[in-house]
C-alpha cells in the first residue's frame, strides 16, 4: 500500500520544473554540438569552409548565395579566432537563439510547459541535431525565420504597430540569408486576404514601411544580384533545375518522394510525441484566426514548395527544407494534446533525450565514414591540416613571405586558407565569375600558390558544380600549368606531396599537385 503510494506520487511530480528544462536542454544541446564535432571531425563542412573564405572579402553577394552567413563568420573570427569551436558555437548560437523566438510564439498557444516541450521537442529532428555543425545558409535562415514568424504573429493578430519595422528588419535578413525567406511573405499575404479582419493590413502605412525597410536592407545585395548576372539564382536553378525525367517523374514521383523524405526528417518527432504523451488525438476546434496562421507557418512551406515542384518539375533538396518544421511542435501539440500530466511529461523528456542520443550517435557514424554509402568520410575526415603545412613549405621554397593567395578548387584552397595563419584569399578555380574580387592582374602582381588534386577525378567538384560535367567538360577544374603559364606567366612547380585520411575507415590519399606564381617584384 505504501510503495503504491509513493509511486502515485512520483507520477504527480514532474522531474523538473520549466525554467530548469530550459536551461539545461540549452546547455546540453550546445555541449553536444559544439564538442561532439570538435571530437568527430578534423574539418569544418564543406559549405563552411567556402563561407568562411568568402568573408575575408566583404562582397554585397556571391555567386552562389547571399551574404550575411560570410559577413557574421569574419566577425566571430576576428573576434575569437579562427578555429573550429568558433565556428561550431557560432551556429549553436544561431539555432538557440531561433528556439527562443519559437518559445516566445509557443506561449501564445500553450501553457508555461507545454512551450517548453515545443522547444525541447525540437533536437529530435535531424534538421536541428546532426545538421547543425554544418553552419551553412540553410542553417543562418533559422534564425530570420523564426523572428520574421514572430513578429508577424505580433503585427498581424495582436496588431502591434512596432512589430512591423521588426519583421522588415527580420525579412531583410532573411534575404541576405538564402531566398527561401520569400515563401513567408506570400504566406502572411495568403493569410490577410483568406481573413476578413486581417485586410486592413493591405492598406496600411505600417505594413508599406517595413516592405521599404526590408527592401533596404536587402538593397546592396539587391543591386549586386542584378549587377552580377543574377548568380545566386542560376546557381538555385541548376540545383533545382529540369532533369530528364519522365514527366510523371519530374511533376507527379519527384515531388512526392521529397514530401516523403520531409515527413520522414520529422518522424523523429512524432516518435518522441506518441512514446511521451500518447496517440494523437484532434482537439475540440479551436480554428480562430491565430490557429489558421500557426497551421500555416507550420505546414504551409513544405505545401508550398512542393506545389512548385509538381507545377515546374524542378528538384527538391531536402536541406533546403531546414527552416519549414520549426513551429511544428506547437502546432502538433496544439491540435492533437491536451496539456500533460506530470508523468506523460517526464515520459516524453525521457522519450526525447533518448531520440537525442541517437542523433548524437547518427553524427558519429555518418562524419566518421562508418555508414560508407554517406560519403562525408571525404569531407569531415580530410587531413587539413597536412594540407596546410604543404601549401605553407611550397610557398616558402619561393617567397620568405606569408600566401597571399591560393589558386584552386573551393574545397583545398578554402581549407588550406582557413588553416594557415594569414588566411590567403582564395582565387576559386582561376575563375573571376567565382571569385570577382581578384584578377588575372592581381595574380601576376602579388603572386599565388596553386594547388590540385592530381587524381583529376572531380572528387571535390560538387561544392561549386551541381551538375554533371557536360560532354568533353573536364572533371576537375585544373587546366595543366601550360594553361596557367599563359594567363600568368612562368609558373615554379613543385613535387607533389601525398595527404593520408586518418582513420577510422579507409580513404584514398590526396596526391596534392602545388607550383607557385612568382610575385611581380622579387620576394627574397
Amino acid at each position: 500500500m505504501g510503495l503504491s503510494l509513493d509511486i502515485a506520487e512520483s507520477e504527480r511530480k514532474q522531474a523538473i520544473g520549466v525554467k530548469s528544462l530550459l536551461v539545461l536542454s540549452s546547455f546540453v544541446y550546445a555541449l553536444t554540438w559544439v564538442f561532439l564535432p570538435l571530437m568527430v571531425n578534423t574539418t569544418l563542412n564543406r559549405d563552411t569552409i567556402q563561407i568562411v573564405y568568402w568573408g575575408l572579402e566583404w562582397q554585397p553577394g556571391f555567386f552562389k548565395h547571399p551574404p550575411l552567413i560570410s559577413w557574421v563568420s569574419e566577425v566571430a573570427i576576428r573576434l575569437f579566432g579562427a578555429s573550429d569551436a568558433v565556428i561550431y558555437g557560432l551556429s549553436v548560437a544561431v539555432m538557440l537563439s531561433s528556439f527562443g523566438f519559437i518559445h516566445r510564439l509557443a506561449r501564445r498557444y500553450l501553457d508555461s510547459m507545454g512551450a517548453a516541450l515545443a522547444v525541447v521537442t525540437l533536437p529530435v529532428l535531424g534538421y536541428y541535431s546532426y545538421i547543425v555543425p554544418h553552419f551553412n545558409h540553410n542553417i543562418a535562415l533559422n534564425l530570420p525565420w523564426c523572428a520574421a514568424i514572430w513578429f508577424a504573429y505580433l503585427a498581424i493578430e495582436e496588431r502591434r504597430g512596432w512589430a512591423w519595422p521588426l519583421l522588415g528588419l527580420a525579412l531583410g535578413a532573411g534575404i541576405l540569408s538564402k531566398y527561401t525567406i520569400l515563401i513567408l511573405p506570400l504566406l502572411f499575404l495568403i493569410h490577410v486576404v483568406a481573413t476578413p479582419q486581417h485586410r486592413w493590413v493591405l492598406h496600411s502605412p505600417r505594413v508599406w514601411g517595413a516592405v521599404g525597410l526590408c527592401l533596404l536592407v536587402a538593397g546592396p545585395h539587391l543591386y549586386w544580384l542584378v549587377t552580377h548576372g543574377l548568380g545566386p539564382l542560376r546557381y538555385l536553378s541548376s540545383g533545382a533545375g529540369l532533369s530528364d525525367d519522365t514527366f510523371l517523374d519530374r511533376h507527379l514521383v519527384n515531388p512526392a518522394a521529397a514530401l516523403l523524405t520531409m515527413a520522414g526528417m520529422c518522424a523523429s518527432l512524432m516518435i518522441a510525441l506518441v512514446g511521451g504523451l500518447g496517440l494523437p488525438k484532434l482537439q475540440p476546434a479551436r480554428w480562430c484566426s491565430k490557429d489558421r496562421f500557426l497551421l500555416l507557418v507550420g505546414l504551409g512551406p513544405a505545401a508550398l514548395v512542393t506545389i512548385l515542384s509538381a507545377i515546374t518539375g524542378g528538384g527538391l533538396r531536402v536541406e533546403w527544407a531546414a527552416s519549414f518544421f520549426l513551429p511544428l511542435p506547437i502546432l502538433l501539440l496544439r491540435l492533437f494534446y491536451p496539456p500533460p500530466t506530470p508523468w506523460r511529461i517526464n515520459r516524453l523528456l525521457a522519450w526525447t533525450s533518448g531520440l537525442m542520443v541517437a542523433m548524437a550517435t547518427t553524427y558519429v557514424l555518418i562524419f566518421t565514414g562508418i555508414i560508407a554509402d554517406m560519403d562525408e568520410g571525404k569531407w569531415s575526415r580530410f587531413p587539413d591540416r597536412p594540407l596546410a603545412a604543404a601549401a605553407a613549405d611550397g610557398w616558402s621554397q619561393v617567397c620568405n613571405t606569408p600566401v597571399p593567395v591560393i589558386i584552386a578548387d573551393a574545397w583545398l584552397g578554402g581549407t588550406a586558407s582557413f588553416r594557415l595563419r594569414e588566411r590567403p584569399r582564395v582565387y576559386s578555380e582561376a575563375d573571376s565569375q567565382m571569385a570577382p574580387w581578384l584578377s588575372d592582374e592581381d595574380i601576376r602582381s602579388s603572386g599565388a600558390l596553386i594547388l590540385w588534386d592530381q587524381a583529376l577525378n572531380g572528387r571535390y567538384r560538387d561544392i561549386d558544380h551541381q551538375d554533371a560535367p557536360r560532354p568533353g567538360e573536364p572533371l576537375d577544374w585544373f587546366p595543366g600549368i601550360p594553361a596557367l603559364e599563359a594567363r600568368f606567366g612562368p609558373i615554379t612547380v613543385l613535387p607533389d606531396v601525398t595527404l593520408d585520411y586518418p582513420g577510422p575507415v579507409a580513404q584514398a590519399p590526396v596526391v596534392l599537385g602545388r607550383a607557385v606564381i612568382p610575385p611581380a617584384r622579387p620576394c627574397r
